[in-house]
């Protein structure tokens, strides 16, 4: 039996479209990623100018040309060349992503008084879920460690890791060792969550709003055939989630 780290992030976009999604991989795997994502990092900065220097990865801010990455707009061949070789990094049948995404507007809908926090929870939670599922089906005994990215949304994780870990109906919650935030610099992982959390949210909100065809990061990534397991909760799917929850409230 071995202990599996799932490392994960959110991304979304304001009151349309939410995603947490991230990897899940032995220690060995996520050793050899962070080697190779900091070359990759340090080949950049060789390449760039002394007051041009990057010290992550950082999807939004690269996508935005923003924060590390102005002046970036002119660096569209970089900036391609960098996601691909990142992609490949995380395109390996030893590791697996697992996401799962939220429709916002339908949401509030159907939770009035629902923000960005509680999506982020109820998507952490039905990854847990998928996660224990499919290590059943595997037949593993493998437990995993689930690392996020520090900040806002600590005391949501934890939230959510705990409503799951502590219920005594949920037959897999021995599946779950521990929950820990950390910072991009204390796991270089943690980037790689940004990465697929980014992109798997623009493909949603796509999806649900622009009607644009795949961006070429995540078409790529597939073409590379990486495990991606995401879906998204719908405005059905709100509903069912509610019912159950009014259920066990004892309302009619």
């Amino acid at each position: 039996m071995a202990v599996l780290t799932f490392k994960f992030d959110e991304s979304y976009k304001e009151k349309r479209s939410f995603m947490v999604g991230g990897w899940i991989a032995n220690d060995h795997q996520w050793k050899r990623l962070q080697k190779r994502w900091q070359k990759a990092i340090a080949y950049e900065n060789r390449t760039l100018g002394p007051d041009r220097q990057i010290s992550r990865y950082h999807a939004a801010q690269m996508n935005a040309n923003d924060g590390e990455f102005t002046g970036w707009e002119k660096e569209a061949n970089r900036k391609l060349r960098l996601v691909r070789k990142l992609l490949k990094f995380v395109s390996s049948p030893a590791m697996t992503c697992v996401a799962c995404g939220i429709d916002l507007k339908a949401m509030v809908e159907i939770f009035p008084t629902a923000d960005e926090s509680d999506a982020y929870v109820l998507c952490m939670k039905e990854i847990m879920v998928e996660i224990a599922h499919a290590m059943d089906d595997a037949k593993s005994e493998d437990r995993v460690a689930i690392i996020h990215d520090h900040g806002d949304w600590d005391e949501g994780a934890l939230r959510g890791y705990n409503s799951l870990v502590d219920d005594p109906t949920w037959p897999r919650r021995h599946r779950f060792v521990s929950i820990t935030p950390l910072t991009w610099r204390e796991d270089v992982g943690l980037q790689s969550a940004d990465l697929i959390a980014y992109e798997l949210m623009r493909r949603l909100d796509d999806t649900l709003w622009t009607g644009r065809d795949m961006r070429k990061a995540l078409e790529t990534m597939l073409g590379m055939k990486a495990s991606i397991y995401s879906h998204w909760i719908d405005k059905r799917g709100l509903e069912a989630i509610k019912e159950l929850e009014d259920k066990r409230k004892g309302v009619a």
